[in-house]
């Protein structure tokens, strides 16, 4: 019974992704207003997320912020259909590509890294870049197995055929390594999320000096040779843009604490581009140094 509701909910997804986009948009918006109104929880973390990273900014900027960002993630849930169910054709007029000669000068040639920020047009990125870019990427299991595996599967249709794949979380680096070296290939990689104080280290996020963040990518870069390329997402106006910056230079410096350093500060750049498309609603500062995980979020 629970899979037939799912398939259900699929096929809805499939109906909608038929829309034109600025229809879904305008669904999306009227969605993400009662969202904002509704999920006080969801909201407040929103809010004290902004308070961490910007101090100076007013209640009234913080609450319009939020609120703008969860119109763009209610129309960014009901594009989903389009992950699972639309065309190649279809997903290239929908994201277009800025600054694609960072990585043709890489690609095949050296491991890749895209260093991936976590924005509402993540998984439509993906999509698209995958069917020029093959290689690899991890993903967290839902606590629903057959949610799971649709969601898996959405993520490689475009690069499964030519050798893409994509690793649970659980199996850690070494498949990735192996892919990466004996394939040239790219790891799309998403850094921004606090997995807690193992193989992490605190550093600043925008003025929050303790921001518990993942420092594998260093040692990553130098096991698997690879050349790290920053890419970030964004919705302009009806269609979605995927934006390469230049490879890294003398990365990693061999100073720890600043190769992490220099991870958030691209992050924080690619947020400044368009505030209200990150992912505030996650809890990014839930571990800290010396108090209770999750509690800086009970005030």
């Amino acid at each position: 019974m629970k899979k037939l509701f799912i398939d259900l909910g699929f096929l809805l997804l499939r109906v909608i992704s038929w829309l034109p986009m600025s229809i879904i948009q305008v669904l999306g918006n009227i969605a993400g207003t009662i969202g904002y109104y509704n999920f006080k929880k969801r909201r407040n973390i929103g809010i004290k997320n902004l308070s961490l990273c910007f101090p100076d900014m007013t209640e009234q900027e913080k609450h319009k912020i939020i609120k703008e960002h969860f119109k763009y993630l209610m129309t960014s849930a009901l594009e989903y259909g389009l992950l699972f169910f639309a065309s190649q054709k279809k997903i290239k007029t929908i994201v277009k590509v800025k600054n694609k000669e960072y990585i043709d000068k890489y690609y095949g040639i050296r491991p890749i890294i895209l260093l991936y920020p976590h924005f509402i047009g993540l998984d439509l990125g993906g999509a698209r870049l995958m069917q020029d870019f093959t290689g690899c990427s991890i993903y967290s299991t839902q606590r629903n197995d057959y949610i799971s595996e649709r969601l898996k599967q959405a993520r490689v249709r475009f690069m499964k055929d030519r050798g893409g794949q994509i690793f649970p979380r659980n199996k850690g680096l070494r498949p990735i390594i192996k892919k990466m070296l004996s394939e040239k290939a790219v790891f799309y990689y998403l850094p921004d999320q606090d997995f807690g104080e193992q193989d992490s280290i605190y550093v600043p996020f925008f003025a929050y000096p303790t921001c518990s963040t993942v420092s594998i990518l260093p040692k990553l870069v130098s096991l698997a040779d690879a050349v790290v390329i920053p890419v970030a997402v964004y919705r302009v106006g009806n269609h979605y843009e995927a934006e390469f910056s230049e490879a890294w230079d003398n990365y990693p410096s061999g100073n720890l604490e600043a190769d992490v350093t220099r991870m958030n500060q691209f992050v924080q750049s690619a947020i400044l581009k368009n505030i209200a498309q990150y992912f505030w609603l996650h809890k990014r500062f839930k571990t800290q140094p010396n108090i209770p995980k999750g509690s800086i979020y009970n005030n």
